[in-house]
């Protein structure tokens, strides 16, 4: 086992800064061996050394210094940089990074006391929830200092966190919850004829590097399988690279890629080639998320480096675009009235067998009605419903009348929502029955486990008005 990491500080951070802390500035790898296999613990200790370093240097607060041109910016600015809101309401102030003290904007008092220094540093991982999480939480607990953990399920981890003070911790990240993508599939994403985007990479290899290091490689996992290969002193033959997961061989461009790569960094034996192979995945999870960053506060002006998942993110970002304040469900009842309206997707097969009478189609008969088979595959439908008009505030109990029904449509200002008790007529059995419209959610007969269900029974039903202008 071995492991490798890399400190991507802010660009505007002072390099005496970083070492006058002592803060990494190469790709940190350790390989362990079969006298040290502890590998797992002491990546914990770094990482936790790491973070109290950085809790270190973010104490650091240097005095603001104006030039005369950002005085007179400040002077003449009108709107907080942030809220834009004016400065009638409330105080206009300087912000300054505290680590350099250089003025960066005007804000409201208001805004410039929310915005402070993190109280954690995060640690990202691709793919963390379904392969290296086990192994760290279980380090975690060297010491008496609390371990949070939020749980995606008794074996997964959305996230974790380990506290290294009373109040900063280390915080443990899936990229892969951001991008959910193989780490090839991304790099490759960042392929341009000058490859400008692998910034971090090309921090860390010469010009002539970069055509090998700007993509994944490739290892073989599951011929390394105890100590003594890592002395071999030959990359292993093709076949050596099978993988029993995919059941397949590497492909014949990928090992000349590891041949090239062998041969052009100089590889003395299998465990160098492990180093670099570590090394440059390292570094390309750091480019790839880097650039993700810099979509994100580009389109959104908002940092996924605080977040956990990119659901949590797109939220915030829907909350900052649209500027509306959603009222929180106070009244029990009302929370559970829109409980029941939450249904889920319906899955079944609506019918079974049909055929196609046309004159394109085999064995056309022309006594018979013509007809045709239509593939629909609709995508993105949650996206869709979360692009309708929907409620956010002034909830309340009305009289329960249909009175102005008609008069509402999914752009009205005001909707209703109506918890109804349905009868389904029988001449319209028929003509639903491949979906009847309606759906609910209830436990089938001979089962334990409860479906949403498209079934012609009468029923008692919660619906939005956004259902009923759409015709169901």
């Amino acid at each position: 086992m071995s492991f490798g990491f890399v400190v991507k500080p802010r660009e505007d951070v002072p390099l005496e800064l970083l070492e006058r802390f002592n803060i990494p500035l190469a790709p940190v790898i350790y390989r362990g061996s079969e006298g040290a296999q502890d590998v797992a613990r002491r990546f914990v200790n770094e990482i936790v050394d790491v973070g109290r370093k950085i809790e270190q240097l973010l104490k650091t607060n240097v005095a603001m210094v104006m030039t005369e041109a950002e005085e007179i910016k400040h002077r003449e600015c009108k709107y907080c940089e942030i809220c834009k809101c004016s400065f009638i309401q409330n105080q206009k102030v300087k912000d300054h990074c505290h680590l350099t003290g250089q003025f960066r904007q005007t804000l409201c008092s208001s805004c410039n006391l929310k915005l402070k220094q993190p109280k954690f540093v995060p640690c990202f991982f691709h793919n963390l929830s379904n392969y290296d999480a086990h192994f760290i939480v279980t380090e975690l607990g060297y010491d008496s200092k609390t371990i949070t953990v939020i749980p995606n399920s008794k074996e997964k981890f959305i996230s974790f966190s380990k506290y290294i003070s009373s109040t900063f911790t280390v915080r443990f990240i899936d990229t892969f919850r951001f991008m959910p993508s193989s780490l090839q599939t991304l790099s490759n994403n960042l392929l341009t004829p000058g490859l400008e985007k692998f910034r971090e990479t090309a921090r860390h290899f010469d010009g002539d590097d970069m055509a090998l290091v700007t993509r994944k490689g490739v290892y073989p996992y599951e011929y390394t399988d105890n100590w003594a290969r890592l002395d071999e002193n030959r990359l292993p033959s093709k076949e050596d690279f099978y993988s029993g997961l995919k059941e397949a061989d590497i492909e014949e461009e990928d090992y000349e890629h590891a041949v090239d790569v062998w041969g052009h960094f100089g590889c003395a034996t299998l465990g160098e080639y492990s180093d670099l192979y570590l090394k440059i995945d390292v570094l390309l999870l750091a480019d790839v998320f880097e650039t993700f960053r810099d979509v994100c506060l580009k389109s959104y002006a908002i940092d996924p480096a605080y977040y956990y998942t990119a659901p949590g993110m797109s939220f915030d970002c829907m909350l900052k675009k649209t500027a509306v304040e959603l009222e929180l469900l106070s009244d029990y009842e009302m929370l559970l009235m829109f409980e029941k309206g939450i249904r889920g997707g319906l899955v079944q097969a609506s019918m079974r067998y049909a055929k196609a009478n046309n004159e394109k189609a085999p064995n056309y008969d022309k006594e018979k009605p013509n007809s045709w088979l239509v593939y629909q595959d609709c995508n993105n439908l949650y996206g869709w419903a979360m692009s309708q008009y929907l409620p956010f505030g002034d909830f309340k109990w009305v009289k329960p009348v249909l009175d102005g029904l008609n008069d509402l449509d999914e752009t009205s200002t005001i909707g209703r929502i109506y918890e109804v008790e349905v009868k389904y007529p029988k001449e319209l059995h028929d003509m639903h029955n491949d979906l009847p419209f309606l759906l609910k959610n209830g436990i089938p007969v001979g089962s334990k486990v409860q479906k949403l269900m498209a079934t012609l029974e009468s029923k008692k039903i919660t619906l939005f008005i956004i259902e009923i202008c759409n015709g169901l």
